[in-house]
């Protein structure tokens, strides 16, 4: 099995940083560098766009947020091994425009050309750059396929198709690409049910985190729609809204057993706060919970023994989330 160095391995946020320095001190000898590392996450902004892609086919018999936030770490690290060992010619095409070996001439003193906007960039930006030329990619060929498909379907004589039905937003067009995003877009939410129930926000937020992968992983329904279900709150005969029926992972006995479950779907965000508040206020299970006040860490833990989750490191994940860098400034 190949071994993969600290440079080349996915989660090293630092490299892209170190090229940047390299590439402005030596361009010549980050040359190469900095275009496979382009074509590294360009690559792998093409396998998220095709795997978001089939998100709208349906989830798989072991599709959950923990298999897809595994698949996501392995993209990455193939993403990574694939533009080190040739790629697929995206790296040598922009050093070739570069340099003016190719059929485009070399860019003058006062062009900016891509690379040296990548050397300039930090690694949001270059993940913007590579995101939009991955997506336009991927749109140009489902663009074809939605043609075809939309032949195909004024031909047919299929009727009772709601017009609500058709422009719910996908589970995808809701996620999150970061933990920054996901905090700065739902931080103001959880302060509002926070108050409601008069417990630390940053508790609330953090189990948001958990149960959603920080916003990537959000539960979709059958169709591919957003259920906009935070906090994993399922659907039992109490509920008389909308659900999303998903492959989720449970604890029996302290054993992982996959399980086919209904959860709570809802209009937005701001509904599943609102929910969540008050499915936790109607309960005794978790009079404990509400009664944490300010201590986020014993929310956490009332919270796993009142039954709220089976996975018996529940609280530990909280508190790890709570932990993090995100949450400093809160």
């Amino acid at each position: 099995m190949n071994s993969v160095s600290s440079q080349d391995f996915f989660g090293n946020f630092s490299a892209l940083s170190d090229l940047k320095t390299k590439a402005q001190k030596d361009p010549e000898t980050a040359l190469k560098e900095v275009a496979q590392k382009f074509e590294a996450i360009f690559i792998n902004m093409l396998l998220k766009n095709m795997r978001a892609g089939n998100e709208s086919i349906g989830s798989g018999l072991f599709s959950s947020a923990q298999t897809k936030q595994y698949q996501d770490m392995m993209d990455s690290q193939m993403s990574q091994t694939l533009a080190k060992t040739g790629g697929i010619g995206i790296s040598d095409a922009l050093i070739r425009q570069y340099e003016g070996k190719g059929s485009v001439s070399a860019p003058s003193h006062d062009d900016t050309s891509l690379l040296h906007r990548v050397s300039q960039q930090d690694l949001v930006r270059v993940q913007a750059l590579a995101h939009k030329a991955s997506t336009e990619f991927v749109q140009a060929v489902q663009k074809e396929v939605a043609e075809k498909a939309s032949i195909d379907s004024a031909k047919s004589n299929l009727a009772g198709v709601a017009v609500s039905d058709v422009t719910k937003p996908s589970a995808q067009s809701v996620a999150f690409d970061s933990p920054e995003s996901f905090v700065k877009a739902l931080w103001p939410h959880a302060q509002q049910a926070a108050e409601k129930l008069g417990v630390n926000p940053k508790a609330i937020l953090a189990q948001a985190a958990l149960e959603t992968g920080w916003g990537k992983y959000p539960i979709a329904k059958e169709d591919g729609s957003a259920s906009f279900n935070l906090f994993g709150i399922k659907a039992d005969s109490r509920w008389q809204g909308d659900r999303a029926v998903v492959n989720t992972l449970e604890y029996r006995d302290g054993i992982a057993k996959r399980e086919k479950a209904a959860f709570r779907a809802y209009d937005s965000f701001s509904q599943s706060f609102n929910d969540y508040a008050d499915f936790l206020s109607a309960s005794d299970r978790y009079k404990d919970a509400l009664e944490s006040g300010d201590d986020a860490s014993n929310f956490a833990a009332s919270l796993q023994k009142g039954g709220y989750a089976t996975d018996p490191k529940y609280s530990d994940k909280i508190n790890h989330i709570l932990s993090s860098k995100w949450f400093e400034s809160l």
